[in-house]
């Protein structure tokens, strides 16, 4: 394989870590909808995540677009 092939691997598995977080985001939101003691842990998990995972999306966007 070549890096163009491996970082197109990369991309999907960006976008499959990117669908995990966004159903972290959706449980804290329930959480927090049902008043649970948790959603604040969740939220807090949920936003770095999120900030992590568009890091890590426009770092392999920048590479992508460098091959």
């Amino acid at each position: 394989m070549n890096i163009r092939e491996e970082l197109i691997d990369l991309d999907t598995a960006v976008n499959q870590v990117s669908s995990g977080i966004n159903a972290i985001a959706a449980m804290s939101r329930g959480l927090d909808r049902v008043d649970d003691p948790y959603a604040d842990g969740f939220y807090l998990l949920a936003d770095l995540l999120i900030e992590a995972a568009r890091n890590l999306r426009e770092q392999t966007d920048r590479c992508l677009q460098a091959v």
